[in-house]
């Protein structure tokens, strides 16, 4: 250990002397400050060696049109499967869109309850075929006795409370892989995820620019613009809102499941968690009120409903903001700055937690 570290230390010394990057001295001198705070790790990292072991290297490499798995039985029904059932997904998604935004603020217009009644009779008909993958994918790995995924099979049951999530599922053995339009089978990771950021970050800023026109109307210009239209304005209005809806819909859950630390892409995205998730509680809001009989709580319940709906406005335009000062290089530097600062004293916090713990240990 001690021939090791000598070995290591001049290693360290050479490359010290060779470098010229300012920022990297900077962590260096930052780590030997550090040094006094952090002594009883050395003899900590002697009993538990375990910690001078690096990390797995974040996977960077884009890597698409793989081989299609087909090593058995369910790797191959799942191999085809899983294109059918992603474009099966993104109808579902419009369809949710449909039935989740109110396409009519008005209970009582008749079109529009027929119309949303035969959209949640094909929505039933499409989760019946969930349900059928579901119990498909049961019979062969039972018949086969095959190893499935577990992280991918609760995706898949998840997937029978709300099918669009299948939009984010992965092959149901090799979980590493997942399939993409025009990019096939591909291997999720940080490579991929920086490379579809980059793809939907102009479309998905013109898609939340149309909240602002949207926002015009309502609030300034109805009465003129539905005048010259001839037509019912607020019919449109909700159309496009949905429309805004699905996008943003999509677009998390495709990143979210190529994401691997997925609870950070959430905590990073949470604005488009919320406009995702509030059309979901004014639905489940207006189901409860629909049950009273009494025309109170109707009137109530459509302007809760309403009232979230404006919420989900504020944040889209929110996301707006954000996604077009993300674009700026020097929002992005501040906003990286910022990240590396906080990453930093995490590190020193973990660190003196180690050294607490040996400490308590040693006592």
């Amino acid at each position: 250990m001690i021939v090791d570290n000598k070995t290591r230390k001049s290693k360290i010394i050479e490359a010290i002397n060779a470098c010229e990057n300012p920022y990297i001295l900077q962590q260096v001198e930052k780590i030997l400050r550090r040094n006094g705070a952090l002594i009883l790790l050395e003899k900590m990292v002697k009993e538990y060696p375990f910690l001078l072991k690096e990390a797995t290297p974040l996977d960077k490499v884009v890597k698409t049109h793989l081989p299609r798995p087909v090593n058995n039985r369910i790797s191959r029904y799942d191999s085809f499967a899983r294109p059918v059932f992603f474009f099966l997904s993104l109808l579902m998604l419009i369809l949710a869109g449909v039935i989740l935004n109110p396409i009519s603020h008005d209970p009582g217009n008749l079109e529009i309850v027929i119309f949303q009644d035969l959209v949640v009779k094909i929505y039933v008909i499409g989760w019946l075929l969930y349900l059928l993958d579901y119990i498909t994918v049961l019979v062969l790995a039972g018949k086969n006795k095959n190893k499935l995924a577990a992280s991918e099979f609760i995706f898949r049951f998840l997937a029978l409370i709300f099918p669009p999530f299948r939009l984010a599922s992965r092959h149901i053995q090799k979980v590493e892989l997942t399939w993409l339009p025009f990019y096939g089978w591909c291997k999720g990771n940080e490579g991929l995820l920086k490379h579809l950021k980059q793809r939907f970050s102009i479309p998905m800023i013109i898609i939340a620019l149309l909240i602002i026109p949207v926002l015009l109307v309502e609030w300034k210009f109805y009465e003129e613009v539905s005048a010259l239209l001839q037509a019912d304005l607020s019919f449109w209005l909700d159309i496009v809102q949905a429309f805004i809806w699905m996008a943003f819909a999509f677009e998390f859950i495709l990143m979210f499941s190529i994401s691997n630390d997925k609870k950070d892409y959430i905590i990073q995205n949470w604005i488009d968690v919320l406009i995702i998730l509030l059309p979901f509680i004014a639905f489940i809001r207006s189901l409860k009120i629909v049950r009273i009989a009494r025309i109170t709580h109707l009137t109530r319940g459509y302007k809760l409903r309403g009232l979230l709906m404006k919420a989900r406005q504020g944040f889209i335009f929110a996301s707006f903001f954000y996604r077009i000062l993300t674009l700026r290089p020097g929002f992005q530097i501040k906003n990286l700055k910022k990240k590396l600062e906080k990453n930093q004293k995490e590190r020193e916090k973990i660190e003196e937690d180690l050294v607490e713990l040996y400490r308590a240990l040693k006592a």
